[in-house]
């Protein structure tokens, strides 16, 4: 079987495709590391060393670690100043220059170690023990001592820092001795001295007593130095730019601001130090570019992004309502999809806290779990509900308009994984993501001046079990990819316009909009380019196999880019996922051999056919077949009126159903004789309607052989009695209309009464002889049938009707009632047949009003005009 043909065999085409995967995954692994800027870390440290160094730092700055810990340590980057260093210089020359040498006084990549306190007091900061953050450089040299509470050392006296500030002999007696209770009396700072001014003297007599104790400005910016010297920084690259004298927790303290004398790789530095007249340090942090314009507002890229995002939820929030409301939706895969989703999400958070925060540690807080643990719940259930809408309608939109591209799909949907589309599906998904990871290295080697925002430096610094949470978020990530842009938008659109350049334009978009990484680029005209031809590959796969493999292609090549940081850093803390990938990826292909090898064949697997489809399927068959049982019952109904000069006919017949038990006819015996007869069958819908058809049959059979109204049903009933189910019954009048004779001799079988308007137009009859339901009794019903011959003159009005008219209800569940019908076929007696007919139909309309139909309708108006017959 071939991974680039369907139903062809594996071929040269197929050898070749699978050569340039290689080729490309090879050239990767070789040039990637060259285009990454985590490539350039060079620290040989790991967690323990570097906790044990900042315990040191801790103690050698005066603050204790009795009442605190590190409770985070990772190896964290500056973002702003990678994206400015490779901005300015190039990122393939910011690389290459950082990997000869690293410039002093820049620390792209720094150690992250943050000491909380553990007694959690209102007065920690003064007692010494609020929360700090120590950040190393990737050989452990202090850079930032990070102490936004101001706390206070538990040693205030720092005596290495004192000598160096005032140039002191080390060996006097007086270092050695003098307690540092006096040294807290004698060492101060001028509060009233303008420390900026330049006629500050630079010398102090440490011989003169008076001003022995009190800080000049060199004595500050001697201080300042060593904390500079001591750690990460050269101070002959700076210069002092400012001193304020402030004061903290009662005690004055320096400000102090220093400046890089000349810009490092481009780079503007600053760096604020805060210092006590002990020597101690309470506070030094960096800088970076500090007169740099900030963009607060978002750009027009982010605009857009937002703006799709919005409306794409809204349109999918419309797709969903119609789709579920036409319930073609198959509920059971999307909700599978969402409840998988709305487990992933929560797990990645958890991991996340875990590997970032003391979550298991002895200092946890019950409110901290509970915050957790709502931000786990919310985000889940969010997410489940989310995906199960996206899910629902990206399966039934490429149900409807692109069910092709659903193909391996619904192998995985029926459950059957051992087959050979599937093992072709995942060796196919392989070679192209290792295409598309030569692409994206290819791509930055063309654009050596597009930055890579590196927003965190290793996986395992960003939570527990690295492996896992490299999976899960890349599950996730490439589902929502995959339903969103190809699923949803680009189905959609093909289905609206019919063509397949407008769904690879909007594929190709949605890839520009949507980022198909976790990796952002910049600028902007840059990244749209990259992501663009990204974006025109996965329009490719899409369009040449189907939407699993565009899913597996995209999560392969994501954890690729992501497990990066496991082989381009030596000695990296991703390693191990990097390994757990190169297992996968073996695995997959074993798999996937395996699968063509020895799997089914496709033309032993039957296609996948959704639940919600062959129901719609059915109802759509039942539709149909009641709408042909309707135009069948609506054929056994009089085509047309038989006209006659003497006689006014006019009918009406309206099923609440589709089909109803209602009937009606006239049936033209000779020149001046004519059978009329209105029925009602008990219950409704086809059945009813099958048994009125059978009726019909029998009444026009027997009509022109028996004269006798009575004895025709009669006839009737033991006709119908042999053979309807028990239970079923018919209300039915029958009669004949002589125009010679003029009479009309009828008999009902427990029908609704005749109503007979008499030539005045005044008097209402409402005729109710004897009998009973046809179908009720097969021997009571011959003895109770009463036949009447009425005599009928110009002028009179006959109308008969079935209970579904003076049963109509209304929408304040109100009856039509005989009282109404009585009156209106009075008021309009001296109108013709057809315009009385008309009116009583519009009177029920307009009584129900928006109200159901519960029951079938039928009204029969019949007029003597006095007109002879020839």
């Amino acid at each position: 079987m071939s991974i680039i043909h369907k139903n062809t065999a594996f071929g040269v085409g197929d050898f070749v495709f699978i050569a340039v995967g290689l080729l490309c995954v090879f050239g990767f692994f070789l040039s990637y590391p060259s285009q990454e800027p985590r490539s350039v870390i060079q620290t040989t440290m790991v967690e323990d060393s570097v906790a044990a160094t900042a315990n040191q730092v801790i103690r050698d700055l005066g603050y204790s670690l009795d009442s605190r810990q590190a409770s985070a340590i990772s190896l964290q980057s500056n973002t702003d100043l990678l994206d400015s260093l490779q901005l300015d210089n190039g990122r393939q020359a910011f690389i290459r220059t950082v990997s000869d040498s690293m410039s002093p006084g820049l620390h792209p990549y720094y150690w992250d170690v943050n000491f909380s306190n553990t007694n959690k007091n209102a007065d920690a900061a003064q007692d010494g023990n609020g929360n700090i953050v120590l950040r190393l450089d990737e050989q452990g040299r202090l850079i930032e001592f990070l102490n936004s509470e101001n706390s206070l050392p538990d040693r205030s006296v720092h005596r290495s820092a004192l000598i160096h500030a005032f140039d002191a002999d080390s060996d006097l007696d007086l270092w050695k001795t003098l307690p540092d209770s006096a040294w807290d009396k004698v060492l101060r700072f001028d509060i009233d001295e303008d420390y900026n001014s330049s006629s500050t003297s630079d010398s102090v007599d440490m011989a003169n007593t008076e001003r022995s104790h009190t800080f000049r400005r060199a004595n500050i910016e001697r201080l300042t130095n060593y904390y500079l010297q001591i750690g990460g920084w050269n101070p002959e690259q700076f210069e002092f730019s400012d001193i304020q004298i402030e004061t903290v927790h009662s005690q004055p303290v320096a400000d102090v601001m220093v400046t890089a004398s000349a810009p490092i790789m481009g780079q503007d530095l600053r760096i604020n130090a805060r210092l006590l007249s002990s020597g101690a340090l309470i506070n030094l942090d960096a800088t970076y570019n500090p007169n740099g314009t900030e963009q607060n507002m978002p750009g027009l890229l982010e605009i857009s992004r937002l703006s799709i995002v919005l409306i794409f939820s809204l349109a999918l929030i419309i797709l969903f309502y119609f789709r579920i409301r036409s319930r073609a939706i198959d509920t059971r895969s999307a909700l599978i999809a969402g409840i998988l989703t709305g487990l992933i999400v929560p797990a990645t958070i958890f991991l996340q806290e875990w590997g970032t925060s003391s979550l298991v540690g002895v200092n946890v807080q019950s409110m901290d779990l509970l915050g957790l643990a709502l931000q786990m719940g919310f985000s889940g259930a969010f997410t489940s509900v989310g995906v199960f809408a996206l899910f629902a309608v990206g399966d039934s939109v490429m149900r409807q308009y692109w069910p092709q591209k659903l193909y391996s799909y619904d192998y995985l949907r029926e459950g059957k994984f051992f087959n050979k589309p599937i093992g072709e599906m995942i060796l196919r998904s392989m070679v192209l993501a290792f295409i598309l990871c030569g692409i994206w290295t290819a791509a930055l080697s063309f654009a050596p001046n597009l930055f890579l925002e590196i927003e965190r430096t290793f996986l395992a610094h960003e939570a527990a079990w690295t492996p896992i949470y490299l999976f899960l978020n890349s599950f996730w990530f490439s589902l929502l990819f995959a339903l969103c842009i190809f699923a949803v938008a680009a189905t959609q659109f093909y289905g609206s316009h019919k063509r397949k350049w407008f769904a690879s334009l909007t594929i190709v978009l949605g890839v520009i909009l949507i980022i198909p990484t976790f990796q952002n680029v910049g600028p902007a005209i840059p990244e749209m380019v990259l992501f663009g031809i990204l974006g025109i590959v996965f329009t490719v796969i899409f369009l040449k196999w189907d939407i699993l493999t565009v899913f597996f292609t995209h999560f392969l090549f994501v954890l690729m880019l992501e497990s990066s940081s496991g082989w381009i850093v030596s000695g990296s803390p991703d390693l191990p996922a990097f390994i757990v990938l190169l297992v996968f990826l073996f695995g997959n292909t074993v798999a996937a051999v395996l699968f063509i090898v020895k799997g089914e064949e496709e033309q032993s697997i039957s296609g996948y056919v959704p639940d919600y489809v062959e129901e719609l399927a059915q109802e759509q068959r039942i539709k149909q077949e009641l709408r042909i049982a309707r135009d069948v019952q609506q054929s056994f109904l009089p085509l047309e009126t038989p006209r006659f000069k003497s006689l006014d006919l006019a009918a009406i017949c309206k099923p609440a159903y589709e089909t109803g038990g209602d009937y009606y006819d006239f049936i033209q015996l000779d020149d001046h004789r004519i059978a009329v007869t209105i029925g009602d069958v008990s219950g409704k819908g086809i059945q009813a309607a099958f048994y009125m058809t059978f009726i019909k049959g029998i009444l026009h059979s027997l009509c022109r052989e028996i004269d006798s109204p009575a004895e025709v049903l009669k006839k009737v009933n033991r006709l119908f009695y042999d053979n309807a189910q028990r239970g079923t019954f018919i209300s039915l009048v029958y009669g004949v209309i002589n125009l010679k004779k003029k009479t009309f001799r009828f008999a009902r079988a427990g029908h609704n009464p005749i109503l007979r308007v008499g030539g005045n137009n005044t008097n209402l009859e409402e005729l109710k002889p004897e009998g009973i339901g046809i179908g009720l009794s097969k021997d009571r019903f011959d003895e109770h049938l009463e036949e009447i011959e009425l005599s009928i003159e110009d002028n009179n009005v006959i109308v008969l009707y079935t209970d579904g008219i003076v049963e109509a209800m209304s929408e304040s569940q109100s009856f039509y009632g005989t009282n109404r019908l009585n009156t209106m076929i009075k008021r309009n007696a001296r109108k013709p047949a057809k315009e009385i007919l008309d009116l009583l139909a519009q009177d029920v309309r307009s009584f129900i009003g928006k109200a159901k139909q519960h029951d079938d309708m039928t009204i029969m108006v019949m007029k003597l005009n006095g007109q002879k017959e020839k």
